[in-house]
């Protein structure tokens, strides 16, 4: 019985050795096409820009001056859809009753600039809406 719990033993460590080799082979290596597989999960889709109603961004924009003012970003950033909002500017949550009534604008957030309520995809830190 021993001689057989020896040879599982030295069976496995094989084994497990065999595949800590091969997860070692770097992609297109000359290997099989199954060794250099990786399952990484998909990049997040960013937002190109939100769909609103008037009355819901007339509901954000109420929401947002209700609340105790934010300070304004620097007037050198031009806020337009698609423009990359620099690093340095502070981003916040949406008021609690805006994400209440819009589950989309959790995706979002925002900050403000020259009296204008901007939407940025804090993903990819691209403008998605800018409310006037």
């Amino acid at each position: 019985m021993p001689v057989r719990f020896r040879g599982a033993t030295i069976g496995l460590a094989l084994l497990a050795g065999a595949g800590v080799a091969v997860a070692q082979v770097p992609p297109n290596s000359g290997s099989h096409p199954q060794d250099s597989i990786t399952h990484a999960p998909p990049p997040a889709r960013p937002l190109s820009q939100l769909q609103l109603t008037p009355d819901q961004k007339m509901t954000i924009l109420n929401a947002v001056r209700e609340e105790r003012p934010k300070a304004s970003s620097p007037v050198n950033f031009v806020a337009s859809v698609g423009a990359s909002v620099p690093p340095s500017i502070e981003l916040y949550i949406l008021p609690d009753r805006v994400l209440a009534q819009m589950p989309v604008a959790k995706a979002v957030k925002y900050t403000t600039v020259q009296n204008q309520i901007v939407l940025v995809d804090p993903t990819t830190m691209r403008v998605v809406e800018v409310i006037q």
